[in-house]
């Protein structure tokens, strides 16, 4: 049976690193529009540069992963379309296009709203229609196609279809020259679609060196452009073409490597083994995986669950369904940490998906973290626990229905004799849920969120009448609920009942009462919320990134940074990227194109524990509106080594704080960092609070972002005033809106 040779689109991004048949593509003149690396930030995508620094902000709705040819797809607000390296829109697509990938020599596929594929030119004109199943490039950039019959074709790079489509397969060109299957039989087009090597092979496989494998009368042979094939190498199977003058050929169940003379090099031990790939080709033994250096040497035992084609210096290796990089000394440059290697190989960066979610993660080729894509706040997993509820609800509160949220909920079965009215119960049971809006719609789910059962939904919804707060409550999609649809107003958002009419017989009326209870979010947050604008402090723990408490920053929409290395003037946006609700801390990553960098940090985030009656120092950004921009100084003592309520996680101290502080950080007399200023006691002088600086690190360490925390004191030994003048270019106002 001949081999399909069409690549579906799907593996286009990994085409390059594959186990079998890889080759590079060469590096475009355009690079530095490819250099370009989309981001998601909070649900929207933009795009850095490969030093990890803003180029186009996060706003798209959608965007493809690559810029070709200095444009790139893109959705925002409903318009859909070609930007360019500025992030502004050179060309406006209808709504006809769900999809647009990358452009290369002027071209790029594109999928319908029927997922239909055709070819589209960068002037928006359509040079292929919408009807194909697959289109994939080559590495000559040409296309592939495939008719939704499974025929094959071929479009050059300038768009003109010179192989018809009506094969059941082509491979591509390479060197000039493409295998084209028959109903029965494989033979060669050149770049102009003309047969030069006619189809009278069983099987043939590309070009590679200067030779092609094929197959004939049940044996595999070499042979070169003219068709001619080269003497005394005829073989059981041919494994791999040439590719570092080496091949791997099968006779007799033993695998030797050749060379172009045919002069076996070496018998290989192994079950299968790839071509060459910048010297080294992978093998199997034993179901590993690894490598054989160009004199079948091994040079990495076969010890890895997968191994693919060094590219670039660097191959991909999995373990425990994760994949990471090694080098060719077997160096690991990224652990294996990663759900998939997705990248191309002329980048600078390297680039993995992680999670459902396909967040993208960058590493530079020495194995540094550059840059990990931050959730979305309104993203829930494939199994949520109650705590995830509770952050994708808190991200959310300007946001939020007033029927959404997690609530206790009672069940009470309740029976009605229809003789004499008498009414009884006949069981009951209770449950979390959490009720939580489907997307573009207006339909509530609720989602049991207790962690001890399986994660299941309510036989019902609820679906909003109109823009008030009236809900119908029906079947979600069960026609054998064992209730009928019924109607909801609410009028607490806290507490609602409602009753709904179960099937019952000629005696009976059967019911179920069920009573919401709201847990979270609380009515205080509600009111944080209305305040639509807000502030507190923040400071710098490393470049790029932030603390703050949780408090001031999860119910906002929108957050800004100020007082970056001193300067008021410019307000920089920022995005939370961990956060400890229970402890009271967040992180945030400054993400805007107008920031560059943090000056050095001159004071250490410490790790020593402050004794009782030691003196601290604050600062922060209190009561803006009433006392100003300025930097606030207060200073004091540690007054207790616990806090609220003997809460083991804080300090309490002496030193003055006023809304606004929070946030904050808390200098020890050396100037370290101690502690992150959270609240003070409303019913106590000078009892204020901070949350210990190890609570810090263990957020940090759990993150994964690979921050490397600050960690030097230039500021030990100065005055207080020198202190003061010298970090305070690091702490922060923070400013937070609900818009």
């Amino acid at each position: 049976m001949k081999t399909k040779y069409l690549v579906t689109s799907l593996l286009l991004p990994v085409i390059g690193l594959m186990l079998l048949a890889c080759s590079s593509i060469n590096k475009s003149d355009d690079i530095e529009s490819w250099e370009l690396y989309r981001i998601q930030v909070g649900g929207k995508y933009g795009f850095i540069n490969e030093h990890g620094n803003i180029v186009i902000e996060p706003q798209f709705d959608r965007a493809y992963w690559y810029f070709g040819d200095g444009v790139c797809y893109a959705e925002i607000g409903g318009q859909k379309g070609l930007i360019n390296t500025d992030g502004e829109f050179v060309l406006y697509l209808d709504n006809t296009f769900s999809w647009v990938r990358q452009f290369q020599n002027g071209i790029a596929t594109f999928n319908d709203n029927n997922n239909k594929i055709g070819v589209i030119e960068k002037s928006g004109e359509i040079i292929l229609p919408a009807i194909y199943k697959n289109i994939a490039r080559d590495e000559n950039y040409g296309l592939i196609i495939e008719d939704t019959l499974g025929n094959c074709g071929y479009v050059n790079n300038k768009g003109q279809l010179i192989v018809p489509c009506k094969y059941d397969a082509v491979n591509g060109f390479h060197e000039g020259l493409m295998v084209v299957a028959t109903s029965d039989k494989c033979g060669y087009v050149d770049t102009a679609g003309v047969w030069v090597l006619d189809a009278i092979y069983d099987d043939a496989r590309g070009f590679g060196e200067g030779y092609a494998r094929v197959k004939m009368n049940g044996k595999w042979s070499f042979i070169d452009h003219n068709g001619n094939i080269v003497p005394n190498m005829c073989y059981d199977e041919i494994l791999t073409g040439f590719s570092c003058n080496r091949a791997f050929v099968k006779n007799k169940n033993e695998i030797e490597m050749i060379d172009k003379r045919g002069t076996r090099i070496t018998k290989i031990e192994a079950d299968s083994v790839c071509e060459f790939h910048e010297g080294f080709a992978t093998f199997k033994k034993n179901g590993k995986y690894g490598k054989l250096d160009t004199n079948g040497r091994v040079v990495i035992q076969p010890k890895y669950k997968k191994l693919y084609a060094t590219n670039r210096g660097l191959a991909i290796f999995e373990e425990n369904n994760k994949q990471g990089l090694i080098d060719t000394a077997e160096n690991v440059i990224v652990k294996a940490l990663h759900e998939e290697f997705f990248n191309k190989s002329e980048f600078s960066l390297l680039q993995f998906e992680d999670d459902n979610w396909r967040r993208g993660i960058y590493y530079d080729r020495r194995g540094n973290l550059i840059w990990k894509d931050m959730k979305n706040s309104s993203y829930l997993s494939d199994k949520p626990t109650k705590s995830d509820f509770v952050d994708y609800f808190d991200s959310r509160l300007s946001e939020l229905d007033p029927i959404e949220g997690i609530y206790y909920v009672s069940f009470n079965g309740l029976v009605e004799d229809r003789d004499n009215g008498r009414i009884s119960s006949y069981g009951s049971s209770s449950d979390f849920y959490a009720v939580i809006r489907e997307p573009n719609t207006d339909d509530f789910i609720a989602w049991v969120v207790d962690e001890s059962k399986p994660w299941t939904h309510w036989v019902k919804k609820f679906v909003q009448i109109g823009e008030t707060n009236t809900y119908a409550v029906v079947n979600n999609g069960d026609h054998t609920s064992w209730a009928e649809d019924g109607k909801l107003i609410l009028e607490n958002p806290y507490k609602f009942d409602v009753t709904l009419r179960q099937k019952g017989n000629n005696y009976y009326n059967m019911y179920v009462q069920c009573e919401f209870i709201k847990d979270h979010p609380s009515s205080d947050a509600y009111e944080q919320v209305q305040q639509a604008e807000w502030s507190g402090t923040c400071f710098a723990i490393a470049d790029g990134y932030v603390v703050t408490n949780y408090h001031v920053t999860n119910a906002a929409k929108t957050i800004k940074v100020r007082g970056v290395n001193g300067g008021m003037k410019n307000a920089y946006k920022a995005y939370v990227v961990a956060s400890d609700r229970n402890h009271d801390l967040a992180i945030l990553k400054i993400v805007d194109k107008g920031f560059h960098s943090f000056d050095e940090i001159p004071y250490c985030i410490g790790k020593s524990i402050p004794e009782v009656g030691d003196d601290v120092f604050v600062l922060g950004y209190p009561m803006t509106k009433t006392m100003g921009q300025e930097i606030k100084l207060t200073n004091g003592i540690i007054s207790s080594a616990s806090g609220f309520k003997g809460d083991q996680s804080m300090y309490q101290i002496s030193a003055a704080i006023q809304p606004g502080n929070s946030g904050g950080p808390l200098f020890d007399n050396e100037g370290n960092v101690i502690g992150v200023v959270c609240a003070k006691h409303a019913e106590a002088e000078n009892a204020n609070y901070a949350i210990k600086v190890s609570y810090l690190y263990s957020l940090v360490n759990g993150s994964g972002l690979g921050i490397k925390i600050s960690d030097g004191n230039k500021v030990k030994s100065k005055s207080l005033s020198k202190k003061v003048k010298q970090v305070k270019p690091f702490v922060f106002l923070i400013e937070c809106s609900t818009h």
